[in-house]
């Protein structure tokens, strides 16, 4: 079954082209058009069409913290699964149709049970995993934000050591898309290169590491940096540190690593989000940094041994004005975007759809609305806000819309 969408701004390459776009059902994926052929059209009455979004940076969803499962026993994956398969189903509806599911910083029996479950996966019904986030353990203890030290290590040993962590070469194989670490600690430059290997986006993150230490680790392949201004030396007009890498003429145009970003307007103030985003606009990525809170209402949180208090976008440990990651979603953060960097819709989308898809390399088959690439779109009105969801071309239900919403 085809359908075409007509009557619509088909939103790619931070460009709206007034134009149709074709969807094979069977498939899930953008195809060529084919009048002759039978099928299903929709007016989109000159709404925005977009690549639905990529988030490469999310904690947890609507009360499930995707770092807590600590058992293999079949009881306790089960009843993980069941809850993660409700939350991602629940997020489809926020626009996001793929994320990188983030494991903070966590001991190996952690990666040896969750892992598996966050795996890649290519669904209908609910947004995909493009492989799981690992965020620490190997990150630096005087940038730990809310991290739990009891789990930091670092690989003096090796690449061996990272191996070890998470759970063995198979489980980083078939269930990794990126690593966080800190270059500073012991082992992580020498492993940037066989993570690399294997296919993973090494990021920089959670670090004290000064300029050079950066460029070193862009030399052995990193390709990335984790939430830009957090957890990171902030910039100094002699001292650049980890943020100016993304302007860095020894690093030179091609090797300037992606950078998420998290414009919520808690994490970042709005002129270091907008003098971020002017500098590299083509390696900005938007990203929410959400925790399991969001879509929970304000209150205070057990989290381990912690508690967080959520205050609508503001998630801070109990006590302390340290941030424990974020509750916005990220057609919010779009539409921030829009207002303080003074940017047209189309140009901030693609923070969320062209460049993340390319910065894990996954422009093939998502983020984009090219022929062969699946059919995960959002519509959304010329102000950014979300109208209709489709994923692999099907709609989501008004069903599922409500269930979101509880």
């Amino acid at each position: 079954m085809l359908v075409k969408f007509t009557n619509a701004l088909l939103c790619d390459n931070a460009q709206l082209i007034p134009g149709d776009l074709w969807v094979d059902l069977k498939s899930g994926k953008i195809v060529s058009p084919n009048p002759s052929a039978s099928h299903e059209t929709i007016d989109l009455h000159g709404a925005v069409l977009s690549p639905g979004f990529l988030d490469v940076q999310v904690n947890g969803l609507y009360g499930l913290n995707f770092s807590d499962l600590k058992s293999t026993h079949p009881k306790a994956v089960k009843e993980f699964k069941s809850h993660y398969d409700d939350a991602m189903t629940k997020y489809l509806t926020t626009g996001v149709t793929s994320i990188c599911p983030t494991v903070t910083s966590n001991f190996p029996e952690v990666y040896e049970s969750v892992l598996p479950v966050l795996k890649p996966s290519r669904s209908t019904h609910q947004t995909d995993s493009l492989g799981a986030h690992l965020e620490g353990p190997f990150i630096n203890l005087k940038k730990k934000g809310c991290h739990p030290v009891e789990t930091f290590v670092d690989a003096h040993e090796g690449p061996q050591k990272m191996l070890e962590v998470y759970g063995g070469e198979d489980n980083l194989l078939d269930n990794v898309c990126i690593v966080t670490a800190a270059p500073e600690i012991p082992g992580v430059l020498e492993a940037i290169p066989e993570l690399k290997k294997r296919n993973i986006t090494y990021s920089i993150g959670h670090t004290t590491a000064e300029y050079k230490t950066g460029l070193k680790a862009i030399d052995q392949g990193c390709t990335m940096i984790t939430h830009l201004y957090n957890a990171m030396p902030q910039p100094h007009h002699r001292d650049a540190g980890v943020v100016g890498l993304i302007t860095s003429p020894a690093a030179g145009p091609e090797k300037t690593p992606y950078f998420g970003l998290i414009a919520d307007g808690v994490h970042v103030d709005p002129s270091m989000v907008t003098i971020a985003y002017k500098a590299a606009p083509e390696k900005c990525m938007l990203v929410t940094d959400a925790m399991h809170l969001i879509g929970l209402p304000d209150g205070t949180y057990k989290w381990d041994a912690q508690e967080i208090v959520k205050t609508g976008p503001s998630l801070k440990l109990k006590g302390t004005d340290t941030l424990a990651g974020a509750a916005t979603t990220l057609d919010a953060c779009v539409r921030n975007l829009v207002h303080w960097a003074q940017v047209p819709l189309e140009v901030a989308l693609a923070s969320v759809t062209n460049i993340p898809a390319k910065a894990i390399n996954v422009q093939d088959q998502k983020g984009f609305l090219n022929v062969g690439c699946d059919a995960d779109l959002v519509v959304l009105d010329l102000f950014g806000h979300i109208k209709q969801v489709y994923k692999l071309g099907v709609r989501v239900t008004e069903k599922e819309q409500v269930r979101a919403q509880l």
